[in-house]
């Protein structure tokens, strides 16, 4: 490991570029011999060879991960703000089995844990602070921001996911992954890389915004005519999505990827997910619902929503084919309409499912 001081909050970079005659069994290692021979610690200075500014906001420079949402301090106060959204929604930081799953073992076995696109990385410091008898690794395809060190959390990893995941057949018991849908080109790829990692029986968590939305004040919840610069700020990010690779749909596709009969899995036995479950959450984008605690989702999605906006002005401008005054006038007309709703009662849809590697 080359010794790269970042003080007290390192982020390791996994180095996963291979020959193409390289044994492909060596990206898969496992945390001690990474931490050993393949991990690097980074500088300030080798931060910033990650991101590029495009009109005024700064995105991934790797042309692999597609320029959807801007990567400054600006954009890790959004996430902070949706994570807390999310934890009121959920009423928690999971769905699904999960205490179950990570129980203490009667032999004091460790379990593990891997949260994948860990973005400002809250979620697994939380999890880690109330699961303190299970061991967690996180990782992401650029350093956002520097992580604060946990005993229990083994490593925070930056490498290219594209390449697979960079750990052993069946080390983990749980995988945690959320809003892959703005970071990651090859789904079906990852899907396959977290059934490869899970042992057999582990648990995986999958969360996702639908990337659209909707309006409870007309018959027919359609927002077309009650917000029209939202619906046309939703429907212009999807294309730009699409354009660039992303999965526009992810919380339609992958649900059906995980069953053992998709065609990603081939004929092989054992593949695939079982015992899935999936669900579909509302999110009031502003405080209209009766119920006090998605009062509070509301008002944190408002702001979540509007953010979301002013940071995708630089996202039509570069990939959207707009103008300034396009651009603005549907940002700003996107953001009038969420915080002067009026009569609108305005939300999204986050779907979540959790699934088990077959035993």
């Amino acid at each position: 490991m080359d010794e790269l001081d970042l003080g007290d909050n390192p982020v390791y970079l996994v180095d996963d570029c291979q020959d193409d005659d390289s044994d492909m069994d060596s990206v898969h290692t496992g945390v001690s011999e990474l931490t050993m021979h393949t991990m690097s610690t980074l500088t300030s200075e080798a931060v910033t060879e990650y991101f590029q500014e495009i009109n005024g906001r700064m995105f991934p420079i790797d042309e692999n991960i597609p320029t959807l949402f801007p990567t400054d301090h600006t954009e890790v106060r959004r996430l902070e703000l949706q994570h807390r959204a999310l934890k009121l929604l959920l009423e928690g930081n999971y769905f699904g089995p999960v205490k179950e799953v990570l129980a203490q073992c009667e032999s004091g076995k460790r379990k593990r844990v891997l949260d994948l696109i860990t973005g400002d990385g809250i979620w697994v410091r939380e999890m880690a602070a109330e699961f303190p008898h299970v061991d967690f690794t996180s990782v992401d395809t650029f350093p956002l921001v520097p992580h604060t060190r946990l005993a229990n959390i083994l490593s925070y990893e930056v490498y290219d996911l594209y390449n697979g995941i960079a750990e052993h057949d069946e080390t983990f018991d749980l995988v945690h992954l959320r809003h892959a849908m703005p970071r990651i080109r090859d789904i079906p790829g990852l899907l396959m890389e977290v059934h490869r990692v899970l042992r057999p029986g582990g648990l995986f968590l999958y969360g996702e915004y639908q990337n659209n939305g909707f309006d409870a004040s007309t018959p027919d919840h359609s927002a077309a005519t009650t917000a029209p610069c939202l619906i046309r700020a939703l429907r212009a990010s999807r294309e730009i999505y699409m354009r660039q690779g992303a999965y526009a749909y992810a919380f339609r596709d992958v649900p059906p990827m995980l069953d053992p009969s998709h065609p990603i899995w081939g004929k092989e036995k054992g593949k695939g997910f079982v015992g899935i479950e999936c669900d579909e959450k509302v999110v009031p984008a502003g405080p209209w619902h009766h119920m006090p605690r998605m009062r509070e989702v509301g008002l944190a999605t408002q702001q979540v929503w509007c953010e979301i906006w002013r940071s995708h002005r630089a996202t039509f401008l570069s990939d959207g084919g707009m103008d300034m005054e396009e651009a603005n006038s549907i940002v700003d007309g996107a953001i009038d309409e969420l915080m002067n709703p009026g009569p609108r009662q305005l939300y999204g849809k986050f779907h979540v499912l959790y699934a088990f590697k077959p035993a």
